[in-house]
């Protein structure tokens, strides 16, 4: 029972978490419901997804009633990504449970670091993006499609600094457009699950989405009273601890 009632505050937390940081819920996620619930890596990976689309649903539906998403590239983007979160969802399904939860281990570490290395990315950027210099960005839309449907994580650390680096995005209209795209992967995705045989465990995924919608609105109001940078050594700690456990608990 502790794994239903706990759900909420959970999404409370993670989806804090997730509006500090700029990253998919699902870093966040997986390592929770693979710890604490006592759900397999497949079914993990599919309420993760499920409550991340209703997370980035309700963000969308924001963002487009304020004319912040482009659009126009996040249909380019999806149709590159959008197969590719198909492919990772059908190769999820064929792997070894212990193998996913040693390759999510492996993979946020690699998140720790990038975001521990990154650098300030803010330019500011117009209201339409570069679609001839969007194209370059094809192969990281492929990239983490893969991830999603493999791992169900979100690949808004890559997007967002592409967008407004290289398509010269302005930062809102980056990271709105981002989201938009990735609740597309999360729905390709999900769908392959589904149609795959996959079932959804509704009595711990409800909880998690109501926590969820809650938990942006704290985050937002959070976001301006703490220190970045002290937040950000922070967060790589968690990550690297979050890392640490699911890889060495995978065997």
């Amino acid at each position: 029972m502790l794994e239903y009632w706990i759900m909420f505050p959970a999404g409370l937390v993670i989806s804090t978490l997730a509006m500090f940081s700029g990253l998919g819920g699902g870093v966040f996620w997986m390592p929770f419901l693979l710890s604490v619930t006592g759900l397999s890596p497949h079914q993990a990976v599919v309420t993760t997804l499920l409550i991340q689309l209703f997370g980035q649903g309700s963000a969308t539906v924001a963002n487009h009633n304020n004319k912040f998403i482009d659009w126009k590239l996040v249909i380019m983007q999806a149709k590159a990504g959008a197969p590719a979160a198909a492919a990772g969802a059908v190769l999820s399904m064929y792997m070894q449970p212990v193998m996913i939860k040693f390759l999510l281990g492996i993979v946020i570490f690699f998140i720790a670091y990038v975001f521990l290395r990154g650098d300030d990315f803010f330019e500011k950027g117009g209201e339409h993006a570069d679609m001839k210099a969007a194209i370059k960005g094809r192969p990281i839309t492929t990239a983490g499609g893969i991830l999603t449907g493999f791992l169900g994580i979100g690949v808004g650390d890559w997007l967002v600094p592409f967008f407004n680096k290289q398509c010269h995005l302005s930062m809102v209209r980056s990271v709105s457009t981002a989201i938009a795209l990735m609740m597309l992967l999360s729905a390709s995705a999900l769908t392959t699950y589904l149609n795959l045989g996959a079932k959804i465990p509704w009595s711990i995924t409800l909880p998690g989405i109501a926590g969820v919608i809650a938990g942006a609105q704290i985050g937002a109001r959070l976001l301006k009273t703490v220190s970045e940078v002290r937040f950000k050594e922070i967060f790589v700690l968690m990550l690297v601890f979050l890392a640490t456990h699911v890889t060495f608990n995978a065997f």
